[in-house]
């Protein structure tokens, strides 16, 4: 998925978990609109045994920057 020019500064993508056939990847980025939301995305992925995905399952969830927050307060208390 490409973003638009005026938010692709704000992605940031880390690689929570991988082990053999699996991966979990957080994906967040600020949307056009209403100002202050953003995507949390939780992408799940089945590898094949050279890594490739051959499946995948996308949680979409919008946040403000507060519930980000305590999402992240959350999981790391």
């Amino acid at each position: 998925m490409e973003l638009h020019e005026s938010i692709k500064h704000t992605l940031k993508e880390v690689i929570v978990k991988t082990q053999p056939g699996f991966r979990l990847r957080l994906r967040k980025h600020e949307v056009i609109a209403p100002k202050g939301l953003f995507s949390l995305d939780m992408i799940q992925e089945s590898l094949k045994e050279d890594g490739t995905v051959f499946d995948h399952q996308t949680y979409s969830f919008f946040l403000d920057k507060d519930e980000l927050q305590a999402l992240a307060n959350g999981l790391t208390a």
